[in-house]
């Protein structure tokens, strides 16, 4: 499949075909996105998050409100989203405002955790918030066992309220389909009221 099957004007369907292609190829970042928000003036952090969802409301992943992440996301607004996919030479860079996912998406997205990762998102809360410095791994795994202990079942343990889901919506999306050759095909797409304005870029 080459980018001539592709609705040109449509960079959102582009990505979810594409992702389709990531699946069935098997490539182990089809769920992956790299998350960039700004620190400070003279620092971006990065972070590899899972991707929880593309729509037409933009690229959905989960957050924690204990995270340093998101008060960056909270003070500035506005976000940038990396997708790569090496199995089908396809890379998109999402820049947007920040908007909340639908709260049935969340708890649709929260039933799929893993027993381990819904402990997590409590340790973050009754323990030290995401990125926090603490003494040692040990007090970590101490503070996960006590939770485990009070929720042996995965099914049964609950959302903490500091867990939120967000879209990055999209203003600009940058497409890239790569080349064997390094001649690769760029273009830059930029909101409208109504649709999409595309421009091409140099590779």
């Amino acid at each position: 499949m080459d980018s001539s099957q592709f609705k040109a004007d449509d960079p959102i369907l582009e990505i979810k075909q594409e992702r389709e292609r990531a699946r069935d190829a098997r490539d182990p970042l089809t769920d992956v996105c790299y998350l960039v928000t700004v620190a400070s003036a003279d620092r971006a952090e990065a972070r590899a998050l899972t991707l929880r969802d593309i729509t037409d409301r933009g690229v959905g992943v989960l957050i924690n409100r204990t995270s340093p992440k998101w008060q960056q996301l909270s003070q500035s607004g506005t976000a940038t989203v990396l997708i790569h996919w090496p199995s089908v030479r396809r890379q998109y860079r999402i820049w947007g405002g920040i908007a909340p996912i639908e709260p049935e998406r969340v708890d649709a997205y929260w039933r799929r955790k893993s027993h381990g990762s819904k402990l997590l998102e409590h340790y973050y809360t009754e323990f030290s918030s995401q990125s926090a410095r603490i003494a040692s791994r040990q007090e970590f795994l101490s503070g996960i066992e006590s939770l485990r202990r009070r929720y042996p079942e995965r099914d049964a343990v609950p959302p903490p309220q500091s867990m939120a889901g967000i879209y990055v919506v999209p203003r600009e999306i940058e497409t890239w389909h790569g080349s064997e050759e390094r001649l690769h095909d760029r273009r830059l797409f930029q909101k409208t009221g109504n649709g999409w304005t595309s421009l091409t870029l140099v590779p």
